[in-house]
């Protein structure tokens, strides 16, 4: 939890089909009345691709540490930073009224995780990140059953009923926590 608002990590190397996962689970937790937000890390190297040739790009490229343009309720910003860790990003979300913090990428980080794996040699993953609490596999796994949900890619099923249930009872323990703390 962040400023008691769960987040979730997904993670696994390139192409491991995590922006799709990530979108199944907004749509999800949206459709069950959640308020979700996200955060990708781009770890593709060099700086994302932003909307070139705008007002707020040359605003940006001007010196403006923080940039942004709104419009019918959409507001776009681009924040100018040496370095970002995540904790700095998620207390800019933790200002807006969201229930629910999706992660993509960030494998070092401290946060619960979803790991996808595409094939056996992606297995190392799970010995090289913490936090692991579901995995989804194209094939089994049996080490730490006890403690950690596994998914084929043939039981989306069973995985969305698994994270919505996560999802409830976070948001259950926070309700929680904010009623004790009154």
């Amino acid at each position: 939890m962040f400023n008691d608002i769960p987040v979730l990590q997904v993670v696994g190397f390139k192409n491991s089909g995590k922006t799709s996962l990530v979108c199944k689970m907004i749509e999800w937790a949206t459709r069950s009345g959640i308020s979700v937000s996200s955060c990708k890390h781009h770890g593709h190297g060099g700086t994302p691709d932003g909307v070139k040739n705008t007002d707020s790009y040359f605003h940006q490229k001007a010196g403006a540490k923080i940039s942004g343009v709104e419009g019918d309720g959409m507001l776009q910003l681009s924040i100018s930073k040496p370095e970002w860790q995540l904790d700095d990003i998620l207390s800019i979300y933790s200002h807006m009224k969201t229930e629910l913090i999706i992660v993509e990428g960030y494998k070092r980080e401290r946060y619960p995780k979803i790991v996808l794996l595409r094939n056996q040699s992606d297995h190392r993953l799970l010995q090289e990140i913490e936090n692991v609490m579901a995995v989804i596999a194209p094939f089994p796994i049996e080490e730490q059953k006890e403690k950690v949900a596994y998914f084929s890619r043939d039981e989306m099923k069973e995985f969305k009923e698994w994270y919505l249930s996560w999802v409830q009872a976070s948001l259950k323990r926070k309700r929680k926590g904010v009623l004790e703390d009154a």
